[in-house]
């Protein structure tokens, strides 16, 4: 009787392991993505681009020669 009980709280106890581990990966892997939130960009980020539309698309053109 008292192995039927040994066994039994041994499968329980296993299970658990299981599902923790389980849980662990799950929770490591979303924390990845809480680990990297991207480049820092400041919130006035206003860039004025160089020369009109026409000359940027001449330059283009000429690097990509």
């Amino acid at each position: 009787m008292d192995s039927v009980k040994d066994t039994q709280q041994h499968e329980q106890k296993d299970n658990k392991g299981v599902v923790d581990s389980a849980k662990d990966t799950v929770k490591a892997t979303f924390e990845h993505h809480k680990a990297n939130p991207g480049p820092a960009v400041p919130k006035e980020f206003n860039v004025a681009q160089e020369g009109t539309k026409e000359e940027r698309l001449a330059k283009a053109k000429e690097l990509n020669k």
